[in-house]
């Protein structure tokens, strides 16, 4: 298999590690395609419908895995209910779905998730959100006619992970940054070995995390660019199923 590229593999470091998070440029000569809410201010990200295939990604989704030794994504059946199933590996991976959103437009982001019981403090499997344009060191969106063109995934200077934690005590809490303001910030959803192995649904509130993340941000402007799932990399895979992610207001 030909080697990660270099943009890539920025990401993937960036979501397990927490690296500074760099703005991923356009290089191919299309443009990208992106989702958006309706007018009602509804987008539903996820189902997956019965056409969805995360082996078969093409459009408005994405799919960053570095093969060998990344995490395997699947469709499945889970107590009924039609999902996306994630088994981390020991790489990092992630499948998003560009989105081209104003955060406080449709600031609520819901979905359902069965999570299986891991040894880890933080879960793997996770939701991941990068949004643009809050930051006031980001250039304005205008200035940037080349933004949706070329390179898989859409530029970014923030970056959200929120996930599920071994202890149910931690829901609502937000991980402060790790020496690097601009590092990826991580939000427990919920948590507990007692709330693991059946459907939980979720909904969290984009804009009020954001402006607890990054205080000093304009959260106003802020676009979201993805929303997907990521499974950080380890030695004890971790497994859920996750289904209707959708945004609203």
């Amino acid at each position: 298999m030909a080697a990660m590229p270099a943009c890539r593999r920025w990401m993937v470091a960036s979501v397990r590690t927490g690296a500074v998070l760099g703005v991923i440029l356009a290089l191919a000569a299309c443009t990208v395609p992106r989702a958006t809410v309706d007018p009602s201010g509804r987008l539903a990200i996820l189902g997956p419908g019965p056409d969805f295939s995360p082996a078969k990604v093409s459009g408005e989704w994405i799919r960053i895995d570095p093969g060998d030794g990344g995490p395997a994504f699947t469709t499945a059946e889970a107590d009924g209910v039609r999902s996306l199933r994630v088994v981390s590996g020991r790489q990092t991976g992630l499948l998003v779905r560009r989105i081209d959103a104003i955060m406080v437009v449709a600031p609520y982001l819901s979905w359902a998730w069965s999570i299986e019981t891991h040894p880890g403090t933080e879960h793997p499997v996770r939701l991941v959100v990068g949004f643009y344009g809050g930051d006031p060191a980001s250039g304005s969106w205008g200035s940037r006619p080349t933004a949706w063109i070329g390179s898989a995934l859409p530029p970014y200077d923030r970056l959200l992970t929120i996930g599920w934690d071994t202890s149910a005590l931690r829901r609502g809490n937000l991980t402060p940054p790790r020496g690097d303001p601009r590092a990826p910030r991580h939000y427990t959803a919920r948590g507990g070995e007692e709330n693991a192995g059946v459907w939980r649904f979720e909904t969290v509130d984009l804009a009020q995390v954001y402006r607890q993340a990054w205080p000093g941000d304009d959260a106003a402007a802020a676009k979201v660019m993805f929303v997907g799932v990521a499974a950080a990399g380890g030695e004890a895979p971790g497994a859920a199923n996750i289904s209707g992610i959708v945004l609203s207001r």
